[in-house]
């Protein structure tokens, strides 16, 4: 067997693996995402059944419903709308999901995943991790001038306990007009969510993902939502960049036999 059978043999059986493991962990999303929309589906069948109780026992028979109790019904009415919307969503998602897994190379998976993000919520920036530096990858929603540019891991708080936690952390919010501690692009008001989901390959935080819902009104019911899906895309992309550099490796080892 020549040296070049060798290499295509190890690759494609590495590759074999990837894929199995992506589809695996394709299924697992979609679980966890129709696992959200029931759990939204439940919570509007109990309000309205509140609702419907309250209806029934505000009025005797005959006589008309004051008008107190008729107006939180008519707000409830929008339900199947909801629900159409948390379908879009699933299959947004899933196309997201779709695309990170159709990508090769950091570029095309990041740009994969800040275009999912983007699509989920207001603004959206990847910071790459450089050293003790941040450097920026790309940004959308940020109005011009005011997006993430280079900076000190340090600067921040939030992005600093993001890396040596490698776990997910939320902004704190400014309060009563105070500006928050770190840069000022992720000074979110209260009553708003902003986030930085890191990205970990082999260990490692390779870059983060901060996101924020700056457009959206404060009474928003996806608010808390949004948040969880940004993970799974962010989850989902850091597994993507482990399957490639690792693919890379296993070629150049291989070769290097």
């Amino acid at each position: 067997m020549t040296n070049e059978q060798r290499v295509r043999e190890v690759v494609d059986a590495y590759l074999d693996r990837t894929i199995h493991d992506l589809e695996a962990r394709v299924q697992a999303l979609t679980k966890d995402l129709i696992g959200l929309i029931i759990d939204q589906e439940a919570r509007h069948a109990r309000e309205l059944e509140q609702l419907r109780q309250q209806v029934t026992s505000a009025a005797p028979v005959g006589e008309p419903v004051p008008e107190q109790v008729v107006a939180p019904v008519l707000s409830a009415v929008p339900a199947s709308a909801t629900r159409e919307a948390r379908v879009e969503t699933m299959e947004r998602l899933l196309g997201s999901v779709r695309r990170i897994d159709q990508s090769n190379g950091l570029n095309a998976i990041l740009g994969a995943l800040a275009r999912g993000a983007a699509a989920e919520t207001s603004r959206v920036a990847i910071l790459l991790v450089d050293g003790y530096m941040f450097r920026t990858w790309g940004h959308f929603g940020f109005a011009e001038g005011t997006g993430p540019t280079e900076m000190p891991i340090g600067a921040s708080g939030t992005l600093a306990a993001a890396v040596a936690l490698k776990q997910t952390c939320f902004v704190p919010p400014v309060i009563d007009g105070r500006d928050g501690e770190g840069p000022a692009f992720m000074r979110v008001p209260a009553g708003h969510t902003g986030l930085v989901v890191p990205l970990t390959v082999g260990g490692e935080v390779v870059a983060v993902l901060y996101a924020d819902d700056m457009s959206r009104s404060v009474e928003h019911e996806d608010a808390p939502l949004w948040t969880e899906e940004l993970e799974l895309l962010a989850r989902h992309a850091a597994i993507r960049l482990e399957n490639v550099t690792s693919a890379r490796t296993v070629e150049v080892l291989a070769r290097a036999d």
